[in-house]
């Protein structure tokens, strides 16, 4: 029989494996600490997304396809959100930011990915 104490500590590391495993692992390439991109502007994603397409982290039709749209959009591409994300930087809410420069590999792939879906959510 399980003590309740221990039932507990099993379900709180299966959920918190869970996290990680729906993140892609996000979590760990970043130390614990997901960033928040749902909180990201329209013109923070438009901006970011077009950061992640010049260096070379997403490529094809999609991406840019999805940012030519987006920065169709009134206010867009003109907003401060939107020249941040040129410069790397999401913003993540309550005056919180990440630099997009500070992240290698996956983690800024991974980024960038879920940067393109917020995008998308605009459209």
């Amino acid at each position: 029989m399980i003590k309740p104490i221990a039932l507990a500590a099993l379900l709180a590391l299966s959920a918190g494996a869970d996290a990680q495993t729906r993140s892609g692992g996000l979590a760990g390439l970043l130390g614990g600490a997901l960033p928040n991109v749902a909180s990201a502007s329209a013109g923070n994603a438009a901006g970011l997304l077009g950061y992640c397409v010049k260096n070379n982290v997403l490529s094809g039709a999609n991406a840019a396809t999805v940012l030519g749209n987006l920065t169709g959009k009134p206010g867009v591409a003109t907003s401060d959100g939107f020249a941040a994300g040129q410069a790397g930087t999401l913003e993540t809410g309550r005056g919180s930011a990440l630099s997009l420069d500070a992240l290698k590999g996956q983690a800024k792939t991974k980024i960038c990915d879920l940067v393109l879906k917020r995008a998308k959510s605009f459209l």
